[in-house]
């Protein structure tokens, strides 16, 4: 996002180090759905969702090619929502694993 707002596209070497990133993670992702629980998977899904979203919205604004309304800002706000999305993601693990309590909502 650094690179897209200094320069509006990626360097060579930061564009071949996203897509070696990105093939590790589909990999990781790929393999986490044999490990995680049932009760995860949802919540993984929207982290991926997310996550996606972000990598498809960098490479068009990577090659000058953006749907309309995307831009580095709509990229902010998308990167700040993965935020939350992980968020999520670290405290249903931490339940699934028993390390965090369920908190049940208020009866009301």
């Amino acid at each position: 996002m650094h690179d897209m707002r200094r320069a509006g596209a990626l360097d060579e070497a930061r564009r071949a180090e996203l897509e070696e990133r990105w093939s590790t993670y589909v990999v990781q992702h790929a393999e986490s759905h044999i490990i995680v629980s049932d009760a995860v998977l949802p919540v993984l899904g929207a982290a991926n969702g997310s996550l996606r979203k972000i990598y498809g919205l960098v490479k068009r604004l990577d090659a000058g090619q953006p749907r309309q309304e995307e831009s580095v800002e709509e990229l902010s706000r998308q990167v700040d929502d993965l935020w939350d999305r992980l968020t999520d993601l670290r405290d249903e693990m931490r339940r699934d694993l028993g390390i965090t309590a369920r908190v049940e909502p208020p009866n009301r």
